[in-house]
């Protein structure tokens, strides 16, 4: 049964929002992380930086883990350290600046790093220890730039530990000077990047990003924060132009480097599909005067995917679209992909009512191009559970299918769905770029490799997905149970990693 609380177009949900008629609240299954952990994963991104987690060390611990090491492990880059003060009740009672302030001469004095970020956790923030005061003093003391970063968790919602950080990188870069201007009037830097040096076994999106940049024969001078260095960062203003990698959090760095710069911002939706990145490529171009240059680009790059895309036009022209809302930046973008690329009637299913204040940036922009996709929300996904494989969602989802009819519904979607209509799971391209050119000609192949397989188990009068694994994944008497028992990469890949199982 399809129990709906929202459906409607976009612009009608932001309206419902605006006069508080739906809540934006986000149960304790699906809140993000907080202020503190998402601030050190912009400043991870920094090359030959240590971080300095003013707080108990188990703060430090998650974050090194989850970023650093990760890194470290992905990449091939040497491991820099997260440090912290360790503070105890001790240091609660009676105040941990001492403590701080020796750390940040000992790692100074062992790491010899160019950028030293002190990040407050919730302990130092509710004592009121005086961290700039303790960074201002000691920063004659030391070779590293110093750099206090309030970011308690307690202080804000998880979006604003992103803002605060790269506000905090702006404040490392250098005016502009005529001369800077000039050294790098073909270069660009790609904002929005965050965690660190990108993967090197794997062709990643900002890899696809630069690649283009290069095609048309510019430069790219950083990306920020993706294993930028302090050189870097202090001649980023001094770029043609700041293109975003993702535009949440792009803009946010792009806007501020404009308002304090003058540095010229591209601002555009994830670069899905063919539409969008051209709208990338055309942004940049007409910024570093190389509009012809990247004219020649473009058709040269479409010329080699043409085959496969237009093959998918022909699979997917006409028909409807649901498109799964979980990730609303990428669903947007999807949407967006689905509707000016292919001519789909696009339905975003189960866009959490959060989304539209964490994700305003990206909504407006869809909403300026002229796009107003239907959104349908369910009880579902503002309930306790899983994203990724709650069985009331599941069963949302089928009660859709047969409410709109299925014969002309293509499903983009987690595979741990079973809708008895084409399925395209994007999130499983796991040989990636998505953006650009080559991601569009990966998701014209996945679609045509999914039509290609919907088709011929119709033919043989098959079931679309295996009845073993559905039986799997949505028993009648079920628990939860991590995924990862399941299939190691598969908890690597999906956004929550959670199944459900028999007792």
């Amino acid at each position: 049964m399809l129990n709906t609380v929202f459906r409607g177009r976009l612009s009608e949900l932001m309206e419902e929002v605006r006069k508080g008629k739906i809540g934006t609240e986000l149960q304790g299954t699906h809140t993000r992380p907080c202020k503190f952990w998402t601030a050190l994963k912009v400043l991870s991104g920094v090359r030959n930086s240590i971080v300095i987690a003013h707080g108990p060390r188990g703060c430090a611990y998650g974050v090194k883990r989850a970023y650093k090491l990760t890194n470290c492990r992905n990449s091939g880059t040497p491991y820099e350290a997260v440090v912290s003060t360790n503070m105890d009740v001790r240091q609660i009672v009676y105040g941990g600046e001492k403590e701080l302030r020796g750390a940040i001469l000992e790692v100074d004095r062992k790491y010899k790093p160019d950028v030293i970020f002190v990040a407050t956790s919730c302990a130092s923030g509710i004592i009121g220890d005086n961290v700039d005061a303790v960074v201002k003093a000691a920063q004659s003391e030391v070779r590293a730039e110093l750099v206090a970063v309030h970011c308690e968790g307690f202080s804000g919602e998880y979006r604003s530990g992103f803002d605060l950080a790269f506000e905090k990188l702006v404040e490392l870069m250098e005016e502009p000077t005529p001369q800077s201007r000039e050294e790098l009037s073909d270069s660009v830097n790609i904002v929005g990047g965050r965690m660190g040096p990108e993967r090197t076994e794997v062709d990643t999106d900002v890899k696809e990003l630069i690649r283009l940049v290069r095609g048309m024969g510019a430069k790219v001078n950083a990306v920020i924060a993706g294993y930028c260095t302090l050189e870097e960062l202090r001649r980023a203003p001094s770029v043609a132009v700041n293109c975003t990698r993702c535009l949440e959090f792009g803009y946010a760095i792009g806007m501020k480097m404009l308002e304090k710069f003058g540095t010229p911002l591209n601002s555009t939706i994830l670069p899905y599909g063919i539409a969008a990145t051209e709208r990338w490529i055309k942004g940049a171009a007409e910024h570093l005067g190389m509009e012809e240059k990247a004219e020649r680009l473009m058709e040269e790059e479409y010329d080699r995917v043409k085959t496969e895309f237009e093959r998918a036009k022909e699979n997917l022209e006409g028909m409807s679209a649901i498109v799964e809302g979980h990730d609303a930046v990428r669903a947007l973008a999807i949407a967006h992909m689905l509707e000016i690329d292919f001519g789909m009637d696009v339905v975003i299913y189960n866009f959490h009512p959060w989304s539209t204040k964490a994700k305003r940036t990206s909504i407006d922009y869809v909403l300026e191009t002229g796009m107003d996709p239907e959104i349908v929300i369910t009880e579902g996904t503002i309930t306790f559970g899983k994203y990724e494989s709650m069985k009331q969602l599941e069963e949302e989802l089928l009660s859709l299918l047969e409410l709109d009819g299925e014969k002309d519904v293509v499903y983009f979607g987690s595979s741990l769905s079973f809708p008895s209509v084409p399925l395209v799971d994007l999130n499983a391209i796991l040989n990636r770029p998505r953006f650009g050119y080559r991601g569009a000609l990966r998701i014209a192949k996945c679609i045509n490799t999914a039509f290609k397989r919907f088709r011929a188990l119709k033919a043989l009068n098959r079931p679309l997905r295996s009845r073993l694994f559905r039986e799997m994944v949505y028993p009648r008497d079920s628990s939860t149970v991590g995924c990862a028992n399941l299939a190691l990469k598969m908890a690597c890949e999906v956004p929550d990693p959670t199944i459900y199982a028999r007792r």
